[in-house]
């Protein structure tokens, strides 16, 4: 006899495991099927080893810095497998809260994966399941390109793992993965080039934001390979020869891949029920995560809407309130804040120049950029650089972006008025708090 739950639920990352938790708790009959770490992409492989490693490679810039404040001593030596070491001890620490999170709810654990037979049954590692409603929550995996040396190229998921740091490191694309892990490998000292097919980094990022970013990184020792691409990669005696023409090449110790990533459906068997896909893989569904299978819904990266953590923890929380309610709620997708973790630290809330320009008449655009107090005494390049969004006609606030250290803990304080719709005036009755580099937000002219 097959097993049943109310909800089924196929992947244990944040948003699966909230909406088991949150039904578990509503007193459904719950049920949650994970292959790999429980946590997902952001506890696991993204987000969270992302930031301490962030953290790892601000300490060479933090201790040229000291000099300047009268500090001296031996340059500290970095030890690249106590990094990863720890860093494993502290995902495991989040694999048991996830797991017992779950247990404390109720959850049948299922660590194992799961693939449809139909609308309604599961084949969970050989155990037949039948639920009222499934939910996927499966997540994304990084995209991958076909070259010679591919089973030898790294992605985001193997980056954190290597076994020693290269000397020098290519890593193709430009969006927010490449250019986090490009800041990370130059902060812990390896030679790192980005290579993109275009002129900029951060595609659909505000653009004059992502000039600036580009900017400071080239002036911290990241260099940029602009407006070509790899036509082959070969592997040759633990070296890679990239060759950008046929006659051309270049040498590194590693190359990365961080060309995006694919909505993680593969091994779903989704041929095996009525749910549609769209042509990047990503599973349709409507403004309730209903798919077109009328008992199955999917949040989060599979569905490529904003793949963010807190995103899909929201969805979430929508998708099981609308359980046990005739009167459904939707997400607003709306302002929804952002950082990006490169050195320095970028992050925004709200629209971009480009995007206000398409849904205003007329905007206006207050800017600064400047030296902060703290990089007053060194020879360090770094600038802050604000940049905000206004609505001409109503004074509204549109978009923030703030480039400069700690941008994500401003962000999220600021996006509380830029999501309540506050205008420019009410910013400038503001008082700033001083000598902070924040302050200058209020201050815009």
């Amino acid at each position: 006899m097959p097993k049943k739950f109310d909800l089924f639920v196929i992947g244990a990352g944040s948003g699966g495991v909230r909406a088991a938790r949150m039904a578990g708790s509503k007193g459904l009959k719950v049920g949650i099927a994970e292959s790999w770490s429980f946590g997902g992409t952001c506890v696991n492989r993204g987000c969270v080893p992302k930031k301490l490693y962030s953290y790892a490679a601000y300490y060479t810039s933090e201790f040229e810095t000291m000099r300047s404040f009268g500090w001296d001593s031996k340059k500290p030596n970095f030890n690249w497998k106590k990094l990863v070491s720890n860093k494993k001890t502290e995902l495991l620490r989040l694999n048991e809260i996830y797991l017992n999170l779950l247990l404390n709810s109720k959850v049948k654990i299922f660590e194992k994966e799961a693939s449809f037979i139909d609308n309604e049954t599961l084949n969970v590692g050989g155990e037949i399941i039948k639920a009222k409603k499934i939910l996927i929550a499966v997540g994304s995996k990084p995209r991958v390109m076909n070259f010679s040396a591919g089973k030898n190229i790294i992605n985001s998921d193997e980056a954190f793992d290597v076994n020693k740091l290269p000397k020098s490191i290519l890593i193709l694309g430009g969006g927010y993965i490449s250019v986090e892990f490009a800041s990370i490998f130059n902060g812990l000292g390896v030679d790192t080039t980005v290579c993109i097919r275009g002129e900029k980094i951060l595609k659909g990022f505000d653009s004059e934001v992502a000039t600036e970013i580009m900017k400071q990184m080239g002036n911290n020792g990241v260099k940029f390979i602009t407006n070509k691409f790899p036509k082959e990669i070969l592997y040759k005696k633990g070296k890679f020869d990239v060759f950008f023409d046929i006659k051309k090449k270049e040498r590194y110790d590693l190359v990365m891949e961080a060309v995006g990533r694919v909505p993680n459906t593969k091994n779903l068997n989704l041929k095996n029920t009525d749910v549609k896909i769209n042509n990047n893989g990503a599973i349709i569904v409507d403004k309730y995560f209903e798919t077109s299978a009328k008992n199955i819904f999917a949040i989060g990266d599979v569905i490529d809407r904003v793949q963010l953590t807190p995103v899909a923890i929201a969805e979430a929380m929508i998708f099981v309130n609308n359980l046990k309610t005739s009167r459904k709620k939707s997400f607003d997708y709306k302002n929804i804040p952002t950082a990006v973790f490169c050195n320095p630290n970028y992050s925004y809330v709200g629209l971009s120049e480009e995007d206000a320009k398409k849904k205003y008449k007329k905007i206006n655009i207050y800017r600064s950029s400047f030296r902060p107090l703290k990089y007053s005494l060194s020879k360090k390049k770094d600038k802050v650089f604000i940049k905000l969004v206004v609505n001409k006609q109503t004074d509204k606030v549109l978009g923030l972006h703030y480039i400069g250290n700690g941008s994500a803990e401003i962000i999220q304080g600021f996006s509380v008025a830029i999501v309540n719709g506050l205008k420019k005036n009410q910013f400038d009755k503001t008082i700033g708090i001083h000598p902070t580099s924040a302050e200058e937000i209020v201050t815009l002219k």
